[in-house]
């Protein structure tokens, strides 16, 4: 059995039994992690508000070998995010963040750049909550990106000619980004204020984005949000069990 600590995003919780509850996290050493929380649902318990989702937690708790669930033993808050849920909409899309998080990460599997990542997101959102759908955003897409999906934003799959201003990208029913020529015109045309918006994720930080974000019309978030839902529905091969609203 060995005793593991790290730091950690609560993602989701479960009743378990009576007074127990099996929480998801994100954690920084050891990947998508699973550990019982014996106790916590009776009125005193050593965790308190630790365990609310989307807290950020330092966490210490036991993984036997070849077991999913590890056994919680100690929790820190190190940031509360509580008051995220008081507002509906914010409150969905952490959820639709922690629910795509969960499917696309196996357990026990360290990633720390994707917990970086996810912990950016969640500052940005909690920073500015206005600037959610475009945080969404880039959290999709670098999602797919360091899960290994995310198709070549900046050149043709075929040609490997760099799209620029003149350069319209298409995406074809494979989503791939082609040139004209080499798709022939076949699929979903992105706007260059679409394609603009892509590549300023691959250079800025979440709440950096978000913040130049607001001047991007509503057209091309919602198609950016289309366009990243058919990314994700390909890879899992459904739409995502919790949905994040269209700007």
């Amino acid at each position: 059995m060995a005793l593991c600590e790290t730091e950690a995003l609560v993602l989701r919780t479960y009743n378990l039994a009576e007074a127990d509850k099996i929480v998801v996290s994100l954690t920084h050493a050891n990947g998508l992690v699973r550990a019982v929380a014996r106790g916590c649902r009776r009125l005193k318990n050593r965790f308190g508000a630790a365990l609310e989702p989307f807290t950020l937690i330092q966490i210490t708790y036991y993984q036997k070998e070849n077991q999913d669930l590890g056994s919680l033993r100690q929790v820190e808050i190190l940031k509360s995010h509580f008051y995220l849920s008081s507002d509906a909409e914010t409150l969905t899309g952490l959820a639709y963040m922690a629910d795509l998080v969960i499917e696309f990460s196996p357990p026990h599997q360290t990633n720390e750049k994707l917990f970086r990542m996810v912990k950016a997101c969640l500052e940005a959102v909690a920073a500015s909550p206005g600037d959610l759908q475009s945080v969404l955003r880039y959290f999709e897409i670098w999602l797919l990106k360091l899960e290994g999906f995310l198709p070549d934003i900046r050149r043709c799959a075929d040609c490997h000619l760099t799209f620029e201003e003149d350069r319209t990208p298409f995406v074809g029913s494979d989503l791939v980004l082609r040139c004209r020529s080499c798709s022939q015109g076949m699929g979903m045309a992105l706007s260059y204020k679409l394609h603009r918006q892509l590549r300023a994720t691959q250079k800025l930080a979440p709440s950096v984005f978000a913040k130049e974000s607001r001047e991007v019309p509503s057209t091309t978030l919602r198609e950016f949000a289309e366009l990243t839902h058919s990314l994700l529905g390909r890879v899992l091969e459904r739409q995502p069990r919790v949905r994040s609203t269209f700007p």
